[in-house]
C-alpha cells in the first residue's frame, strides 16, 4: 500500500479467539498464542516484531490505535543504532489516528494510573544464556517461557515436543510455572526479509507485550559479553527500550562475563546435566545432535570444567 507519504504498511487486528492475538500486517496474517498464560492484545505489540523490518524496507507503519510515547522514544534509539550498523532509516515513520487535546489528557491519565502484573518471565530456550540467567541472575521468574516458531519451527512437533518437557522440568525444578508461546511472525514476509540476528531482540520483546496480564518484566538472556559487544540484535543498549513504561518492562540479562564464564557457572546444577540444549541445527528428534559446531564448543567448555561426563 503507498500513500501520499508514501509505501505503507498497515497492521489490522484480527479477532481471535482466547489465548490469540492476531493481525494482518502488510497484506499477510500474523499471530501469537498459548494455552498456558493469559495473552491480551497491546497497541505495540505488532509495532514491536516490524519497527526494524518497515525501517529497513523504507514505509510506514499505519496502526489502529496511538502508541505510548515513550516506547516511540525507545524504538526510535534503537532504529538509529541499527541503521548506523546496516542501514535503512534512522526513526519510525508511523501513522497513528488521531486524538485530541482531552484524548492525550486520558492517555496520560491511564498510564499514571497503571498497575502492571507482578509476573516476571525469562525467555528460556535451555541453552547457556538462559540457564545462566536462570541460576545466576538477578532477577527470579515467575514464569519460564519458551517461544515455538522461534529457533523450533512450529511444524517441528517431536522437537516442540520434548523442548516442551524439558522446560516444564526445569521450571519444575526452579519453583517457576512453564508456558509456551507460539507464533508464525519469523515467517511472515515481511518480518522475514531482515536477517534473524538483526531483530531476534525484537522479537521476544513482541512476546512480552501480550503477556501482559501476568507478565510486568520480561528478561531476554544475554548473549555477547559486555567486554565483546557487536551489532547484534539483542544487546543491554536495546532490549530496555522496547518496553512500555507503567505496563511492560524488558530486561536485558547480566552480560558482565563471556560464554566460557556462564559455562563455568552453571555447569555443575543437575538441571544443566539433565537439559542443557545447545544445538541449532535440528537435525534429529533430540535436542542436542553432539556433532554440530555449537554442539562441540559446549562440550570442549564441558570438559574444561571437568563437567562433560555427568
Amino acid at each position: 500500500m503507498a500513500t501520499d507519504r508514501g509505501p505503507v504498511w498497515r497492521i489490522t487486528p484480527v479477532a481471535a479467539p482466547d489465548g490469540e492475538v492476531a493481525a494482518v500486517v502488510a497484506g499477510d496474517p500474523v499471530r501469537a498464542w498459548s494455552t498456558d498464560i493469559s495473552v491480551a492484545d497491546a497497541p505495540e505489540v505488532w509495532p514491536t516484531g516490524f519497527a526494524i523490518p518497515a525501517a529497513r524496507a523504507g514505509v510506514a507503519l499505519e496502526v489502529p490505535r496511538p502508541l505510548d510515547p515513550a516506547w516511540r522514544a525507545g524504538v526510535d534509539a534503537n532504529l538509529a543504532q541499527a541503521a548506523e550498523w546496516w542501514g535503512g532509516e534512522d526513526r519510525l515513520r508511523v501513522i497513528e489516528p488521531r486524538r485530541g487535546r482531552f484524548g492525550a489528557r486520558r492517555a496520560r491519565r491511564r498510564a499514571q494510573r497503571s498497575n502492571p502484573a507482578t509476573g516476571t518471565a525469562l525467555f528460556f530456550t535451555g541453552g547457556v544464556d538462559s540457564f545462566f540467567s536462570l541460576l545466576c541472575g538477578a532477577v527470579r521468574p515467575s514464569h519460564l517461557v519458551f517461544v515455538a516458531g522461534y529457533d523450533v519451527e512450529l511444524t517441528d512437533e517431536e522437537r516442540l515436543a520434548a523442548t516442551r518437557a524439558s522446560l516444564e522440568a526445569v521450571a519444575a525444578g526452579v519453583g517457576a510455572a512453564a508456558a509456551v508461546v507460539s507464533t508464525d511472525l519469523r515467517t511472515h514476509p515481511a518480518f522475514a526479509a531482515v536477517a534473524w540476528q538483526h531483530t531476534h531482540g525484537a522479537a521476544l520483546a513482541t512476546i512480552s507485550h501480550p503477556l501482559r496480564p501476568t507478565i510486568g518484566t520480561a528478561v531476554i538472556s544475554p548473549s555477547w559479553a559486555e567486554s565483546r559487544m557487536i551489532p547484534w540484535g539483542s544487546r543491554p543498549d536495546l532490549d530496555p527500550r522496547w518496553s512500555v513504561p507503567g505496563r511492560t518492562e524488558v530486561l536485558h540479562g547480566d552480560a558482565s562475563g563471556g560464554r566460557f564464564d556462564r559455562v563455568r557457572a552453571i555447569a555443575a546444577h543437575p538441571l544443566v546435566h539433565e537439559h542443557l540444549r545447545v544445538c541449532w541445527q535440528n537435525v534429529t528428534g533430540t535436542l542436542n545432535c553432539g556433532r554440530c559446531e555449537k554442539c562441540v564448543r559446549t562440550m570442549v567448555m564441558l570438559a574444561g570444567v571437568d563437567q562433560l561426563q555427568h
